[in-house]
């Protein structure tokens, strides 16, 4: 379990809690007791891998540094015992027996794509299911979710276990009619698509599978519904990219998931005009959990030329 903090200060009022000469403290909005609090404010291991001298470790085993904390705002103003964190209850602080969890700083990754991810999100889970048919009823389930006419991605389907029995487009299309759907493998070899699919992205019985790639296709010469390795370009590149205000579900779902996942701050690696949008409608709108440093996209040229005369976005904390 990891609680994630927006701010991790060590050196804040730990001791002052502990010392009478402080006198009255300010309650704080949040404690955190019973846990197993890492600061990670030790140095860094040297270059062969060894820990620092002042790593919490005894003989070979890690050990916690403290066993809670008082937050109040967005602030850290005490880490220590659980005992000494009562200082800091009042009458409307939250107090939260984490169980012996761990509580880790909030963690930083330096390099996301938020709209892949909220994208991966978004598709049906198809991983470890093992009939065609509870397949089929998972895409007709969000296909009645969708409107008419909305792609449907899914991926996890075991194109390796299922090599020597690919389904076809006949169900699939039977059951989803109304949808374009596009069904990633679990090892990214084969993909499986529905009539409409196939119509909108133009594959047809004359159509030629690039190098390296193929289009199945049944005794009359008709795609069967599965493309592997390159082929499956003709259907995935089809796929239209997302509308603004789904593009807005999926970049929000994907800070989501990171935040409860405890990142505080994320690397957007290649944002382009329309994340670069998103991001501002959901900074506008107070939503973002988490900071998102934004670096712009090189394939975007009219983004780039709108940021050359233009000073970098920086916020005040």
């Amino acid at each position: 379990m990891l609680w994630a903090m927006t701010s991790f200060r060590v050196a804040i009022l730990a001791l002052c809690a502990a010392t009478a000469a402080c006198g009255a403290v300010e309650p704080a909005d949040l404690l955190l007791l019973n846990g197993r609090v890492y600061t990670m404010a030790w140095g860094e291991p040297d270059g062969e891998g060894q820990l620092a001298d002042d790593a919490p470790v005894s003989e070979g085993q890690w050990r916690p540094e403290a066993d809670a904390i008082a937050i109040r705002g967005n602030r850290i103003v005490f880490i220590g015992s659980s005992a000494g964190a009562e200082a800091y209850r009042g009458a409307n602080t939250i107090v939260k027996d984490v169980a012996g969890a761990t509580i880790l700083p909030g963690l930083i990754d330096s390099h996301v794509h938020l709209s892949e991810l909220g994208a991966t999100l978004d598709r049906v889970d198809l991983v470890g299911v093992e009939t065609e048919a509870e397949i089929v009823a998972r895409i007709a389930s969000r296909a009645a979710q969708v409107p008419e006419g909305e792609w449907i991605e899914g991926w996890g389907w075991d194109e390796g276990a299922w090599a020597d029995r690919y389904p076809d487009m006949r169900l699939l299309t039977a059951e989803v009619p109304n949808h374009p759907v596009v069904l990633r493998g679990l090892h990214s070899f084969a993909t499986w698509g529905n009539q409409l699919a196939f119509d909108l992205a133009g594959i047809t019985a004359a159509t030629s599978a690039p190098t390296g790639g193929a289009i199945l296709k049944d005794a009359s010469g008709r795609p069967t519904g599965i493309l592997t390795n390159n082929a499956a370009r003709l259907l995935t590149d089809a796929v239209p990219p997302p509308m603004p205000d789904q593009l807005l579900g999926r970049i929000r779902d994907a800070l989501d998931t990171l935040a409860s996942s405890g990142y505080v701050a994320v690397h957007e690696a290649g944002a382009d005009s329309a994340v670069m949008e998103t991001l501002r409608r959901l900074d506008e709108s107070e939503w973002l959990k988490v900071r998102v440093y934004r670096m712009l996209a090189g394939r975007d040229a009219a983004l780039l030329d709108t940021w050359q005369v233009r000073e970098p976005e920086r916020t005040a904390s």
